[in-house]
């Protein structure tokens, strides 16, 4: 049994070691962004912004959310609401506003075949653009943002200090059901990894236009499954680094959200950087199996070992390891900006372990991604090689 137990604790440090050390870091970087303000750069010029924003479909609240973006306190910018056709549930709503509001309009981008069709809707929009404008901003349309947010996320861009910026999303689960709660943990920790490694990863980016044209990133959307992945290689190729700006988290509220929700949104956050950044996947794929694993056998020797099974080392070395977890996992919820209860905070760790193993497992054989009603079969680098509707079978487009 010791030699077993020394096997364990070899396993469990080489587990536990790297995901505090991701902690500590990340943590440390996210207190000093938040604690930076506007005014702590001096005085930043006022450029000409565009907000763009693909929608499709309509939410719970999804008209207070689109409002937030378009009541920024911010002198000089526009949001370009983009839908795929006039048919589309939210058509009425982005009418209503845009007569509302005099910065913004709407672009018909019309049905994608040989990308995504966000990207395909994002292309259109930069098409779009005013030709005064300085600094882009991609926005995704379930995110809602405080009142100076866009002023405090475009600075860095408009000072001149960075070419490009991004921040992440936090989930706000009301109520609290094990999905939601799953998702806002899953998100938390994802912001902490971008802390760590900047890259735009969902919530919403910033770019200069001259860089955005430079690197022509609308002709690699054009034939990609996603723009954020890849926007972020093309960077890191070009060698501009990404400014992360976590002060002011954008909200995604979670209505009711249910485990089949939770698991369609994990599955293309798995399986995008399968296909764009195959060494991000693998390294987590492995990484999350094995936290898996040790979390649950952890839980397994030491529940025997209560009811007077197995030897004390083993069972003592598997209940510090839960103990430096559950620690983790208090820290962890610190990075979240909304109040989630500790006892649904802390019990929904081991089902969100559950259901992101299944998910990796099952992303290693899976070859396409499914996304609002279309199958997209991406080759490397996240090119789409085939688009279907998977009700009907039919091709869109394929390609040789």
């Amino acid at each position: 049994m010791n030699y077993l137990g020394g096997g364990l604790a070899v396993w469990f440090l080489l587990t536990v070691i790297p995901l505090v050390t991701v902690l500590v870091v990340g943590l440390t970087r996210i207190r000093a962004a938040r604690r930076h303000r506007v005014t702590d750069e001096g005085p930043v010029p006022v450029s000409q912004v565009e907000i763009l924003v693909p929608l499709k479909g309509r939410m719970p609240e999804q008209e207070k959310i689109l409002t937030s973006l378009l009541e920024q306190r911010y002198p000089r910018y526009d949001v370009v609401f983009v839908l795929e056709s006039e048919d589309d549930p939210g058509n009425v709503m982005v009418d209503e506003l845009c007569s509302r509001y005099s910065h913004a309009r709407k672009v018909i981008s019309g049905v994608a075949d040989v990308c995504a069709q966000k990207n395909h809707g994002l292309v259109a929009g930069v098409g779009n653009l005013r030709p005064e404008t300085e600094i882009l901003v991609f926005c995704d349309s379930t995110n809602a943002a405080a009142p100076d947010w866009l002023e405090y996320f475009t600075a860095p861009l408009r000072s001149g200090e960075a070419q490009a910026v991004s921040t992440f999303r936090a989930f706000d689960p009301r109520p609290e059901t094990l999905a939601g709660v799953c998702q806002a943990i899953y998100a938390s920790f994802i912001l902490v990894l971008l802390m760590i490694k900047p890259k735009p990863w969902g919530g919403a980016t910033g770019i200069r236009r001259a860089v955005f044209e430079a690197l022509n990133v609308a002709e690699a959307w054009s034939r990609t499954v996603v723009d954020d992945l890849v926007l972020g290689n093309i960077l890191d190729r070009a060698r501009i680094d990404v400014h992360m700006r976590p002060r002011h988290l954008l909200r995604s509220p979670l209505r009711n959200q249910t485990v089949e929700g939770f698991l369609s949104y994990l599955d293309r956050q798995i399986l995008f950087p399968k296909f764009t950044n195959p060494g991000i996947w693998f390294v987590t794929l492995t990484v999350i199996l094995s936290l898996t694993l040790a979390s649950y056998l952890s839980l397994a020797v030491t529940i025997l070992f209560l009811f007077g099974y197995g030897e004390p080392y083993g069972a003592w070395i598997c209940l510090g390891f839960l103990a430096v977890l559950g620690s983790a996992l208090l820290v962890l919820r610190r990075v979240s900006p909304f109040p989630v209860s500790v006892a649904k905070w802390v019990s929904a760790f081991f089902p969100l372990l559950a259901l992101a193993s299944f998910v990796y497992l099952r992303s290693i054989v899976v070859n396409h991604i499914d996304w609002h009603g279309r199958r997209y079969r991406p080759g490397k680098g996240g090119v789409v090689l085939c688009t279907t509707y998977p009700s009907s079978g039919n091709d869109l487009r394929e390609l040789s």
